[in-house]
C-alpha cells in the first residue's frame, strides 16, 4: 500500500500518515516539492483507519463525516460515497422516578411531554440558529449562554444531546458557544460506504500518484533545525534533513519532538488544549431487536447510539450490520472504564433489549480520543487555536483537529493541511500576522 524512498533530503517530511498529513501530501507534490510522509503504523489513517471485523468495515467509535468537508477532499481528488442518516431519533430523559424514558423525536414536538412553552422555546432557538451572531459568542461558554437562552433544563438536556452528536465534545462549561452554534448550522452529515479507511485509502493512491514518499513503521523522536535546514531524526536512529517539516502529531506530542524546546510562552498555547475523548462500543452485529431503532441520544447522558450500516455499506454479507455506541466524556475528570462500558450495555439494553443475542463480535474502545482539543470559550473559540506556523520555529508547521479557524474534527484537519501546504508552497517560513492564531 506504501512506497518507499530511501533517500534522505527532502523539501518537506510530514509527520503522521493520517488525513491530515495525506492531504497536505498531496497539495505539495503536486507544487513539485519533494514529500516524504513518516507514520508510526503499520498503513497509513491513524485515527480515520477502519478495522476488518467479522466480515465488515468497522471505524474506531461512530464517525460522520460532514459534507462541508467535500470541497477540500474533492480538491485533491477523493469523493466519498455514502448515505445520509435521517433526521428521526429518539431521545433518553431521566424521569423524577429515576427511571428512564424513550422519547422519539416526534413525541417530543407533539407529545405531552414537554410543555407548551418548552416546546416553543426548542422551535424558537432552532428557528434562529443560522441568525445568531456567533462573533460575540466565541468567548461566552456554551453552558452559560444555554442558561440565558433556555429556562427549560429539559429543552437544555435536548439542545446538549444534539451538541454532543455535532461536536463529539461533553464540556459545556468549557465550549464556545460561538463555535458550537456554527458547528450546529453546519450542513448534513453522511457515513461513508466502507468506513473512513475508504478515504484513507483514495487519499494514500493520490499521494503516491503526485509522487510522495510513504515510510510506513517509522516513529519520529525528534525535530531540530529551521528552514532551510531542518532535521529528524527517527527512533531506529534514521536522521533526515528537510527544507520544511509539517507534524500532524497532536500538541502534546509534537511539543516532546522539539529540539530545542520552545520558549514557555510559545508551548503555552499548545499547553492548554483539553483533548476530548469518548468511550466507544463498536458491535458487528446479525440484526437487532427493534431493527426501526436507529439512532439514539441521551438528553440527560451523554449517549449515542447508531446503526450506521442503515445507510453505508461496511460488509459483504448482508446479514451483518455495523452498531455503534459511545459514551461523551468529560473533558475535566477520569472516568472508569469498566463503569462506562456497564453504562452503555445498559443503555442498549433500553433501546434494545435482547440485543447480546445478535452480536457477531464486539469491540470496546474506553479512552477513544475524538480530537485533540475542545474549542473552549477561555482562548476565545475558533480565532483563539494555534495557527498552522509555529511561532518561533521557522519552517515548522502543524496541521490536525486542533488547528485553525476552519470549523472542527475533520473540516479543521483538511483547513489546516491545506493551509500549511499553501505557507509552503508560497515560501512562508516566517511567521506573519494572522497566520498563528492564539500566540
Amino acid at each position: 500500500m506504501t512506497q518507499r524512498d530511501d533517500r534522505k533530503e527532502w523539501d518537506v517530511v510530514i509527520i503522521g500518515g493520517g488525513i491530515a498529513g495525506l492531504t497536505a501530501s498531496i497539495y505539495l507534490a503536486r507544487a513539485g516539492q519533494s514529500v516524504l510522509v513518516l507514520d508510526k503504523g503499520a498503513n497509513p489513517g491513524g485515527r480515520a483507519a477502519s478495522n476488518e471485523i467479522a466480515e465488515s468495515r468497522v471505524n474506531l467509535g461512530g464517525h460522520a463525516l460532514y459534507k462541508s468537508a467535500l470541497p477540500i477532499l474533492r480538491e485533491v481528488g477523493v469523493e466519498p460515497a455514502g448515505g445520509t442518516p435521517k433526521t428521526t431519533g429518539a431521545f433518553v430523559y431521566k424521569q423524577a422516578d429515576g427511571s428512564n424514558k424513550v422519547l422519539p423525536l416526534g413525541q417530543l414536538l407533539l407529545g405531552s411531554f414537554l410543555k407548551w412553552h418548552e416546546k416553543t422555546q426548542l422551535l424558537r432557538f432552532y428557528s434562529k440558529l443560522r441568525k445568531i451572531d456567533t462573533a460575540a459568542l466565541h468567548s461566552v461558554t456554551l453552558q452559560d449562554y444555554l442558561a440565558s437562552e433556555l429556562s427549560s433544563p429539559r429543552v437544555r438536556s435536548a439542545v446538549l444531546a444534539l451538541v454532543r452528536v455535532a461536536t463529539y465534545c461533553d464540556a459545556p462549561q468549557l465550549a464556545s458557544a460561538g463555535a458550537v452554534i456554527e458547528q450546529l448550522g453546519q450542513a448534513q452529515v453522511m457515513y461513508v460506504d466502507g468506513g473512513w479507511q475508504s478515504l484513507v485509502n483514495r487519499l494514500t493512491e493520490q499521494a503516491q500518484q503526485a509522487g510522495v514518499s510513504i515510510r510506513a513503521r517509522s516513529l519520529a523522536r525528534e525535530i531540530g533545525g529551521s528552514a532551510p535546514d531542518m532535521r529528524i531524526e527517527l527512533k531506529d536512529g534514521t536522521a533526515l534533513t528537510a527544507r520544511h517539516v509539517i507534524s500532524t502529531a497532536g500538541p502534546a506530542e509534537t511539543l516532546a519532538l522539539l529540539n530545542p524546546a520552545l520558549t514557555a510562552a510559545e508551548a503555552a498555547v499548545y499547553e492548554r488544549l483539553v483533548p476530548v475523548r469518548a468511550a466507544c462500543l463498536d458491535l458487528v452485529v446479525s440484526g437487532m431487536p427493534q431493527p426501526k431503532t436507529r439512532f439514539v441520544l441521551g438528553a440527560d447522558y451523554p449517549w449515542y447510539y447508531s446503526n450506521h450500516s442503515a445507510v453505508a455499506s461496511l460488509s459483504d454479507n448482508p446479514a451483518r450490520e455495523v452498531v455503534h455506541v459511545m459514551k461523551y466524556l468529560p473533558a475535566s475528570q477520569e472516568t472508569d472504564p469498566a463503569q462506562d462500558e456497564r453504562e452503555l450495555e445498559g443503555f442498549l439494553d433500553l433501546i434494545q433489549p435482547g440485543w447480546r443475542r445478535h452480536v457477531v463480535q464486539r469491540r470496546f474502545l474506553p479512552r477513544m480520543l475524538v480530537s485533540h482539543a475542545v474549542v473552549d470559550a477561555a482562548s476565545g473559540g475558533l480565532s483563539g487555536r494555534p495557527g498552522p506556523a509555529v511561532h518561533g520555529r521557522p519552517g515548522l508547521y502543524v496541521a490536525g483537529d486542533w488547528v485553525g479557524a476552519s470549523g472542527m474534527l475533520l473540516n479543521a484537519s483538511l483547513a489546516s493541511a491545506r493551509e500549511a501546504a499553501r505557507c509552503i508552497i508560497a515560501g512562508k517560513d516566517t511567521v506573519k500576522e494572522g497566520m498563528h492564531r492564539g500566540a
